[in-house]
């Protein structure tokens, strides 16, 4: 579990692929290790519903860090719609990403600020609009951006990249690739 235990409060925050918020939700998310098993309960604050996963060990397609950063998403990718999730952590405060692609662009992208309870890291303003810096390249807030692949052709290699500068003089950087053929291949992580 590592730097990723515990308690995070968070609000997520969805986006459509013009980068327009679509809508926004308080979460709470308890990480435990609970008899030789990892568990995550997140609670939707506004529902009180609770989503938990429970898993002995990290699944295959997670790949993670020793600095605690991690990704998630399919083994392989094809001419289908998947998704990949970007996590980097800085102490007590975290910034994800969840990315829903078509089979050639992105269609929804998720933002979630997330801190341990009274850290204070407030979500940006409502409503948020991100800015497009170039072809799959967002400013999603403030010294947080996110990379992908648009107009992706059956073939193309794909890269999904999180940068975040949490304070002066620190940049994190997270890439989940997959080759030409659709495999996954070793995360990039700064």
């Amino acid at each position: 579990m590592g730097p990723n235990g515990g308690c995070w409060d968070g609000t997520f925050i969805r986006c459509g692929a013009d980068g327009q918020e679509q809508e926004r939700f308080p979460t709470s998310l308890q990480v435990t290790d609970s008899g030789g098993a990892i568990e995550a309960a997140l609670t939707y604050c506004h529902t009180g519903q609770v989503r938990s996963m429970r898993f002995q060990e990290p699944p295959p397609e997670m790949q993670i860090a020793p600095s605690g950063h991690w990704s998630l998403g399919p083994d392989r990718i094809g001419p289908w719609p998947w998704f990949a999730e970007l996590c980097l952590v800085h102490g007590d405060r975290r910034r994800r990403v969840v990315l829903r692609h078509g089979s050639a662009d992105l269609e929804t992208f998720v933002l979630v600020v997330e801190a341990r309870p009274g850290v204070v890291d407030p979500a940006p303003e409502p409503l948020l609009a991100v800015q497009l810096l170039g072809p799959g390249h967002w400013c999603v807030q403030p010294g947080l951006e996110l990379a992908t692949v648009m107009g992706r052709q059956l073939g193309d290699p794909v890269a999904c990249l999180l940068r975040w500068r949490p304070e002066p003089g620190i940049a994190l950087e997270l890439v989940r690739r997959y080759g030409a053929s659709g495999l996954l291949e070793p995360l990039t992580v700064t």
